[in-house]
């Protein structure tokens, strides 16, 4: 029973994350995230996965976004475990000209490298993906970014699969979601200045100073 609810969890967890993604930081031309959307889809298929993203304003209407990601993933047919290593490079055009932030047409071109354990005597697969997407990034006092997006994504070489797990789980689908980008600079700063030790220090300061104190 409890390993239901266990799992329950971690499907809604899933569900959550799929199409997640929070920043470590952000400025006006650069934005270092990191993209849960791979644990979504680690936890989908019993496993676990994380993707890193560092965008970077080239010029005022286009920005670069290279990638990085990392899944394991335990088959629900078998005791096969398999490791997936991909890398990704976006291209971003933002037409109003405001850095990081607005509407934006953007491509992706992607590959992602399965591999199987040596004793499985299952052939590696290595995937080769396209993605044109559309999004609009807005940002609520600079503390965090929100990041809507619609794409669909193409599996390039799925004649050269060899296995149907692997092709049906690279498959062209449409992708879509929310991406919630916190910038924890910005909002550690804002705490530290309402701190009550800050404000006690300076009530202590402003009090010696009314009675001549030497400090």
């Amino acid at each position: 029973m409890l390993k239901g609810k266990l799992k329950k969890l971690f499907l809604l967890c899933a569900l959550v994350f799929s199409f997640s993604s929070f920043a470590e930081t952000f400025a006006g031309n650069k934005i270092f995230s990191f993209d849960f959307g791979y644990l979504g889809t680690g936890l989908k298929n019993n496993g676990l996965g994380l993707g890193l993203n560092y965008e970077i304003a080239v010029l005022d209407f286009l920005a670069v976004r290279p990638g990085f990601s990392h899944m394991t993933l335990f088959s629900n047919d078998s005791d096969i475990i398999f490791t997936t290593v991909g890398v990704n490079f976006d291209l971003l055009f933002y037409p109003f000209f405001k850095g990081l932030e607005g509407p934006y047409v953007a491509g992706r071109f992607g590959t992602d490298f399965v591999m199987f354990p040596k004793n499985s005597e299952i052939k590696n697969e290595t995937a080769f993906m396209a993605t044109p997407f559309l999004g609009w990034k807005f940002s609520v006092r600079e503390f965090v970014f929100f990041d809507i997006f619609f794409g669909y994504r193409f599996l390039l070489n799925k004649s050269q699969f060899s296995n149907e797990k692997v092709a049906n789980l690279y498959g062209n689908k449409f992708q879509y979601g929310l991406k919630i980008k916190l910038n924890f600079k910005k909002i550690f700063s804002s705490m530290k200045k309402m701190s009550p030790k800050e404000n006690s220090d300076s009530d202590e300061l402003n009090f010696a100073r009314a009675n001549g104190a030497v400090l």
